[in-house]
């Protein structure tokens, strides 16, 4: 069996790709490649459908890939979209210093890119025009807030981060740590990345739970929303004397939030960002840059704890 070497796969993904967007009516629409790190995590399942509706409300022919969190992947894609000569290119990227070369290849094309959920670097020369999605450092502060509300000035916590160098784990516990410095009591005693993987945070909070026995450890932090099921294994354990905080909302931490599993999350609803992303794209391809807010379009980050979570519909699922 013969094997195909990058070059050759990035060849072949994109003549298969050029052959897809320039027949039929895709060749008389607006083309707007997406590209997600990967496509699996259920929170970019509600970003895919928001960005959809958009699409078909306005004609626009949408072609969303996904990275399979894979840096050569995210990289052939970006240059198979140059190489169907898309109108724009949105993505989402695992690496944001790795993709940056793929970038400036789109940009020399002068094809406008937009992030979504995922920053990247731009300091290496990289042009972006916007960014929609959340501001991490804001929601790693919150984060931080609402743990210093639960366990007070003096605790040991752990703290479970997503995929390692994506620019949500690295602004999130930037955000943490930056309200924590103010509270010198409260100590990270262990971490762990957990890939925004739903076993993985499990097993993360299983390994936290035998590491320190009961009294030694006031909370755990997760940055995403995987560690529910290891906040409710560590209930059905007696381990109440641990307080979990997540990250995001879908139904699974709105039901903990409200069984008292869970104390609390910050909200980063995934269908406005696939929403404002594809409204901010068909605007720009319009000729109406004015009205796309620039360099960020930050969206809402409310903080839910059982006080409000009864009125505040999940972000998704359920």
């Amino acid at each position: 069996m013969k094997v195909l070497n990058r070059r050759s796969v990035i060849t072949l993904i994109a003549a298969a790709g050029a052959v897809a967007f320039s027949t039929g009516a895709w060749a008389a629409q607006k083309k707007i490649g997406m590209v997600l790190y990967d496509t699996s995590i259920p929170f970019f399942s509600n970003v895919i459908t928001a960005a959809k509706k958009v699409a078909d409300q306005n004609d626009v022919a949408l072609d969303v890939q996904n990275g399979n969190r894979d840096l050569a992947t995210q990289i052939a894609i970006v240059q198979q979209f140059i190489t169907q000569e898309v109108d724009l290119i949105l993505i989402a990227p695992g690496d944001p210093r790795g993709i940056v070369p793929a970038i400036r290849q789109a940009n020399a094309a002068n094809i406008p890119v937009m992030t979504i959920n995922t920053k990247v670097d731009t300091s290496t020369g990289a042009k972006v025009d916007t960014y929609i999605g959340v501001d991490d450092f804001v929601f790693g502060q919150k984060q931080g807030e609402l743990l210093v509300k639960t366990v007070g000035e003096n605790a040991n916590v752990a703290y479970i981060v997503g995929q390692l160098g994506t620019s949500a784990q690295l602004d999130r516990e930037a955000g943490l740590m930056d309200t924590l410095k103010k509270h010198p009591g409260i100590k990270i005693v262990a971490r762990s990345a957990a890939d925004w993987d739903n076993s993985k945070a499990l097993a993360a909070t299983q390994d936290f739970l035998s590491r320190f026995p009961k009294g030694s450890l006031d909370a755990i932090v997760d940055q995403g929303p995987e560690g529910v099921n290891g906040a409710k294994q560590a209930r059905q354990n007696g381990r109440d004397d641990v307080k979990f905080i997540m990250g995001d909302y879908p139904a699974d931490v709105r039901s903990a939030i409200m069984d008292g599993t869970v104390v609390g999350t910050i909200n980063q609803d995934p269908t406005p960002q696939g929403k404002v992303a594809m409204e901010n794209a068909i605007k720009w391809l319009d000729g109406k840059q004015s009205e796309v807010p620039q360099p960020y379009n930050y969206l809402d980050l409310p903080t839910v704890t059982k006080d409000n979570a009864e009125t505040m519909p999940p972000a998704w699922g359920g």
